[in-house]
């Protein structure tokens, strides 16, 4: 893409030009307009909530507060099934089929080729400016340590808590499982105390850092607040006032228990650990003793929740509660988490953010913890990297139960890799008889393996694409990095233009969906699956998007913009003998269609007076529908309806807004192509004056506005002997 076409003209058009967060102003302006985190976490936390009902006997109060208050997302699962995994992916950005790292002794990501250099999302934050506070099991293990046992990333956090995490037990109700040594519990007569619950001791001192932040030194930063407790996590020891929330003779066993359900699983056999459990008769005690454990992580949750909900930031603080895999409690013969079944991989995921529209509400798409990094990024203002995988959950928080939502997430273990769409999961194994497909909207315990029943071959080659595509597309994040390959955020501005090229399912914020099922892909890219051509448009890009049919969309998303009304320019061609509807929507609302009729060759299309509303984020979706199927598209092009004020017309298309976002009442302007003395003069978007001065230029200056601008759109003229530039700027 020419630099110039992404440049804002002002004359019969005017591109539309869309500012991110900038990189130069001061910190303290951009606080006001960020979002706090307090991220939460408990390790070996399955879904067993009250509030979700899986087990009815789950006594979580306090998040299930959270969850009444924010989103539950019922089927979220992790990347891999145990903690060293999961963590690195969710930190990281990279799924585990993307960095290799697939078991608890795959290492840090830090140490795989290639990944040296990576960012993870505590570093990030901390880069735009927040005050990064970590606490207790982050990551894998909590102190951070690789695997020759040096510390790691130690100063990509801001102030780190340095005490320690679980609790202690005692000789009450002792017990080891013969056949899982590992797996232990005990209760503790004594009460809880700080000094005998070290989890307890941490929330306590992370709650009142919470309370006090206000009057802390770096009050001025957003907060980005981990806090990772260690219960549920084996051994389960558990003071004697949680353990007395249960009765073991009352406890249920789990609904994902079906006695004979491994017989369809050959390669399968009742594992020595839940032998153990059975043979002593403790199956109801093990799973009181883990509810135990969950309501003991759900009080040390609840101190911090609390803390928040006395602070000025309570109703600016995105929250996040989540377990980091799933946990077996005798389902499938098994306990614990390393396994390839669902119960495995599921577990908790809430997320509160105070301007989204769904709160209160339950979502059941499936989701991903792969998807935590870049939601956070987006729900809290600042840019937005795009070379990490995973998809945000923002349009879910609005809409917990849009039907558009069909983004399978994947998972791997140990080698072993597999699938779950809203409809199927399927574990796709090197050794054939291990493989398993279950419908799991008929079928959510899987208790029925379909894998080597007749009548699902398309299904099964409908998702071995998909698995390809997204392990495809982390691979080529890796070959990019091991070829030194270093990604920039955009820190200023979106292109006017936008190319076919820029559509690559996933890996950047542009996206496109198609429905080919044999998903061959096109001449450019094709281990994308996406139908990229180099193009035979001499009026476009490089490249076009082809082949595309009824119910395919693109979209992007973008951090800061200008509001107001616009026309869409859309380079297209319709080979079919149909004509096609084109439909542009901002999030669920539509905001444009234009027809396309059976062309013989490339044109170019006009949706007029497109008109965005304000807010955080856009979010934008281009979709297709008729009866054709062979449509292709090279670009559109956002075009700002001109003033009609001859005055404004401007003779340069030079650039003077580092950011187009007014912050406290000044603009920072680069002046740098001007020469010694500019004039600034500020309009009105209808050509009204408001005011003008000289100022000095050829360097970069805070110019102050007028203090009687109110919030809006306004535009900036600069002038000097040689040309004078116009550009549109907002007021927040």
């Amino acid at each position: 893409m020419k630099k110039e076409e992404c440049l804002l003209k002002i004359g019969l058009y005017s591109f539309f030009t869309i500012a991110l967060l900038p990189t130069q102003s001061p910190i303290a302006a951009q606080q006001q307009e960020r979002k706090n985190i307090l991220f939460l976490m408990a390790d070996d936390f399955n879904y067993w909530t009250s509030a979700l009902g899986y087990h009815p006997q789950s006594k979580t109060p306090n998040i299930d507060k959270l969850a009444a208050k924010g989103v539950m997302f019922t089927d979220a699962h992790c990347s891999s099934p145990v903690s060293n995994p999961s963590r690195n992916a969710l930190w990281s950005g990279y799924r585990p089929t993307t960095t290799g790292i697939m078991n608890n002794s795959g290492g840090y990501v830090r140490n795989i080729p290639g990944f040296e250099n990576t960012v993870t999302m505590n570093q990030y934050f901390m880069q735009q400016g927040y005050w990064v506070y970590g606490a207790g099991k982050l990551y894998h293990p909590s102190s951070m340590k690789d695997a020759k046992g040096d510390e790691i990333d130690q100063k990509n956090w801001s102030q780190r808590y340095t005490g320690g995490t679980g609790s202690q037990g005692g000789n009450y109700l002792k017990w080891k499982n013969p056949g899982w040594e590992t797996m232990t519990y005990s209760v503790n007569p004594a009460k809880m105390t700080t000094e005998n619950c070290p989890d307890f001791q941490m929330a306590t001192e992370v709650a009142q850092f919470i309370r006090n932040y206000e009057s802390s030194p770096q009050a001025g930063k957003p907060f980005f607040i981990g806090c990772g407790v260690f219960r549920p996590h084996l051994p389960w020891n558990i003071p004697k006032e949680f353990w007395n929330l249960f009765k073991t003779e009352d406890i249920e066993l789990p609904k994902g228990y079906k006695k004979g359900a491994l017989a369809d699983l050959p390669w399968m056999h009742a594992g020595a650990d839940h032998q153990g459990v059975v043979e002593a008769g403790k199956w109801q005690e093990a799973i009181h003793a883990y509810l135990a454990s969950q309501a003991l992580a759900d009080y040390n949750i609840g101190l911090l929740l609390d803390a928040l909900e006395d602070t000025p930031y309570a109703e600016n603080t995105i929250v996040c509660f989540m377990g980091d895999h799933g946990w077996h409690l005798g389902e499938k013969e098994r306990w614990g988490k390393n396994t390839l079944f669902d119960q495995g991989n599921h577990t908790t995921l809430i997320i509160y953010d105070p301007s989204a529209k769904g709160n209160g509400k339950v979502c059941r798409k499936v989701v991903s913890l792969q998807d935590i990094y870049p939601t956070l990024m987006e729900l809290s203002g600042i840019p937005v990297k795009t070379d990490i995988e995973g998809n945000s959950l923002a349009p879910l928080l609005d809409e917990p139960s849009r039907e558009d939502w069909e983004h399978p997430v994947i998972m791997a273990y140990s080698g072993t890799s597999y699938i779950k769409t809203n409809q199927w999961r399927y574990v796709r194994d090197t050794k054939t008889n291990r493989q398993m497909l279950f419908n799991v909207a008929d079928d959510p315990y899987e208790h029925t393996n379909l894998r080597y029943k007749t009548g699902y071959e398309d299904v099964l080659s409908r998702l071995d694409i998909q698995l390809d595509s997204l392990i495809g597309i982390g691979q080529e994040l890796k070959r990019k990095r091991l070829a030194n390959y270093s990604f920039i955020p955009t820190s200023h501005t979106l292109p006017g233009i936008l190319e076919a090229e820029d559509y690559d399912e996933g890996a950047e914020q542009q996206t496109y969906h198609d429905n080919d099922i044999e998903n061959k892909g096109g001449a450019y890219r094709t281990e994308d699956g996406v139908d990229i051509y180099i193009t035979d448009d001499l009026e476009g890009g490089s490249f076009h998007i082809s082949d595309i049919a009824s119910g395919e969309w693109w979209k992007y998303t973008v951090e800061e913009y200008v509001a107001g009304e616009y026309n869409v320019h859309i380079r297209v061609k319709n080979a079919s003998e149909y004509p096609m509807q084109l439909h542009l929507h901002q999030r669920t609302r539509k905001v444009g269609s234009v027809e396309i009729p059976p062309t013989d060759g490339w044109k170019t299309f006009v949706m007029s007076k497109v008109e965005l509303e304000a807010e955080r984020n856009l979010h934008l979706t281009f979709s297709v529908e008729g009866a054709g199927s062979d449509m292709f598209l090279n670009w559109f092009r956002f075009e700002s309806i001109p003033t009609g004020n001859i005055n404004l017309r401007a003779d340069s298309d030079r650039k003077c807004l580092i950011n187009n976002v007014a912050r406290n009442g000044y603009l920072e302007l680069d002046l740098t192509p001007t020469d010694a003395i500019a004039q600034i003069t500020i309009y009105t978007t209808e050509g009204k004056e408001i005011s003008s001065h000289k100022v000095p230029g050829e360097q970069r200056v805070m110019y102050e506005l007028p203090a009687s601008l109110a919030k809006g759109h306004y535009l900036i003229r600069i002038s000097d002997s040689a040309c004078s530039s116009v550009e549109k700027f907002i007021v927040l």
